[in-house]
């Protein structure tokens, strides 16, 4: 018994050391990830926080194992080299560091560049943090011993200021995740059963294009002085039904995909959280997701091929029943790959761990056991029309093919001829913004009909083709010759859009929509063509489902997008027609 107390008490003698230098530590580390979370939380998941603070615990305990020893035999000299170089660490370190290679560079050759880049480089650079964060720490204690200060004292004082302000930012933080907690998992209510018999129906190529913030023809005629007949006659040519003034019936590009992905208004996930004190957009990514319209074709035997890009609404990792064509942000760990948002490459990236990880641009690299792979700008782009164009060339038949495609959303990479632009940010710089606008437009156009072409011609003009946009351009940054990104943050976070003229509205709201529907005469009955409903059409028209269409109702932000669950209807407003089968919540039809 006296063996068994003994160990226990040598057990708590070891934790109190050991977590009396960790816990400072990993407290002051978690603080960025906090504050971020704390700036982000409306499109924040807790799921996007376990791989952050993973690399902050692993980040600590190796900063611990380094000054463990130092700490033992001078403790304020090994407490103040940790918290030093934690700081360092944890504070924007890949930031710091690049900020060097300006001065660097001028003084090394250039063949030595790629050093500078490489992990070799990272490494001496952080062993020269750990040595000068020594000698710093053995200089303050001895400073401190010199004038007879308290060393215990000033740690305790230290360690109460870092908890004091961890606590500051970890309560609120705790209390956004508790709140918002159901959002994180949600599921979107499955559409009801398709007959028995749509199993055995001919099962034709189903194509879901997104091409975010394309606008619809009388937007580009009536504000942007653009013809684009030569488009929209190509595909009324192809018999595609086109409505030159179609609408999105919310306001941005989540829920929107949402939306359509759903075959409904976003009532269920309105019901559930539009009251909670802590509103985000995850219920949107979790319906596209978990897609009823992708799972009632599953349920059929449809094969779904998913390609995403960086973007939250589309960067999902393991969405069931699909094959999932990700270009970026992939990070693999033995084997096993997830998909990271912003948030998550932005704490990777400033990680001390970034530099080290196997980087590459291909997607089928070899460091299947640790990697991060991605293409960013218009190499992505270049990659999903590739894989776009792939899977048209395979045979065709019993495919749900979904594509968020980037463009003619901003940044401005593409001129209309697909050279890449020099100048692609949202300014008039190199030219107007609208037209840098209108390049990508032109850009897209042409990429579209080649693939479009190539769908027609391997399927014997058979497959579904839902060619839709998700929202119309921003009008800050396309009608306003003294916009700036702040302003525009502000508003879209907190501004109501029903202040916003009515060509803004116009300009955001219409977009493109054009569907290939070869068992529905659409220009004679145009019954379902729309955002909400056209996957109703398709699920009634093909496989024999019963599915009412629903009224169409629009609606905006009232509070901005820090409220993404709120909404207020302006279908009168958008159309000029008021429709009273809308509920004013967002919500859909009034049961």
């Amino acid at each position: 018994m006296k063996t068994v107390r003994a160990v226990g008490r040598r057990g708590l003698a070891l934790a109190r050391r050991w977590l009396a230098l960790w816990l400072p530590l990993t407290m002051l580390a978690l603080l960025p990830l906090l504050t971020d979370f704390l700036s982000n939380r409306y499109q924040v998941a807790v799921q996007d926080l376990y791989l952050p603070t993973a690399t902050i615990l692993l980040t600590t305990l190796v900063v611990w194992a380094i000054f463990y020893r130092l700490w033992r035999r001078d403790a304020l000299a090994g407490y103040s080299a940790a918290l030093l170089t934690t700081a360092f660490f944890s504070f924007n370190y890949d930031g710091r560091l690049t900020a060097l290679y300006p001065f660097l560079q001028a003084l090394v050759p250039t063949s030595a560049l790629g050093f500078l880049e490489g992990p070799v480089f990272s490494l001496v650079f952080m062993a020269a943090i750990v040595l000068g964060a020594y000698w710093t720490g053995r200089g303050v204690s001895r400073a401190v011993a010199g004038r007879r200060w308290p060393a215990r004292e000033i740690m305790a004082a230290a360690t109460i200021a870092i908890t004091a302000t961890f606590v500051f930012q970890a309560l609120p933080t705790m209390h956004d995740l508790v709140v918002a907690w159901p959002q994180f998992f949600y599921k979107p209510p499955q559409l009801t059963s398709l007959p028995a018999s749509a199993k055995s129906a001919p099962k034709p190529d189903i194509y879901y294009i997104v091409m975010d913030r394309y606008a619809n023809q009388d937007v580009l005629q009536s504000q942007f002085s653009f013809d684009n007949s030569s488009f929209i006659n190509f595909l009324k040519d192809n018999q595609y039904y086109v409505n030159p003034s179609d609408h999105n019936n919310y306001p941005y590009t989540t829920m929107s995909i949402a939306s359509t992905m759903d075959a409904d208004y976003l009532g269920d996930a309105i019901s559930k959280f539009g009251k909670s004190t802590e509103q985000t957009v995850i219920p949107y990514h979790e319906s596209i997701r978990n897609s009823p319209v992708a799972q009632a074709l599953a349920g059929i035997g449809y094969q779904y091929d998913f390609i995403g890009n960086w973007y939250e609404t589309s960067n999902l990792t393991e969405v069931p029943n699909a094959t999932t064509y990700q270009p970026e942000g992939v990070l693999t760990i033995l084997g096993r790959s997830w998909t990271l948002n912003n948030f998550g490459k932005a704490k990777l990236n400033a990680s001390i761990f970034w530099r080290f990880l196997p980087n590459s641009p291909k997607l089928d690299n070899n460091f299947r056991w640790l990697n991060y792979s991605g293409q960013s700008g218009p190499d992505m782009t270049h990659y999903q029309l590739q894989t776009l164009t792939n899977l048209a060339n395979q045979q065709p038949g019993g495919r749900f093919i979904f594509a968020h495609i980037l463009v003619p959303h901003d940044p401005y990479f593409f001129n209309a001829d697909g050279s890449i632009n020099t100048n692609i940010n949202d300014d008039n710089t190199g030219e107007p913004v609208k037209q840098k606008y209108l390049g990508q437009v032109q850009y897209i156009n042409g990429q579209m009909k080649t693939l479009l072409t190539k769908i027609n011609q391997n399927s014997h003009g058979q497959a579904v083709i839902v060619l839709q946009s998700d929202e119309g351009p921003y009008p800050f940054q396309l009608n306003d010759e003294n916009f700036n990104n702040a302003g525009v943050d502000e508003e879209l976070a907190d501004g109501d859009m029903r202040s916003w003229s009515a060509a803004d509205l116009q300009m955001k709201y219409g977009n493109l929509a054009a569907y290939h529907v070869p068992a529905a005469d659409l220009a004679a009955n145009p019954t379902g063509a729309d955002p909400v409903n056209i996957f109703r059409l398709v699920l009634n028209d093909y496989f024999g489902g019963q599915f009412p269409y629903l009224p169409e109702c629009y609606y905006a932000y009232p509070d901005g997008r820090n409220r993404p669950l709120n909404y207020a209807n302006i279908t009168k407003t958008l159309t000029g027609q008021d429709n009273p089968a809308c509920q004013d919540d967002g919500s859909g039809p009034k049961p």
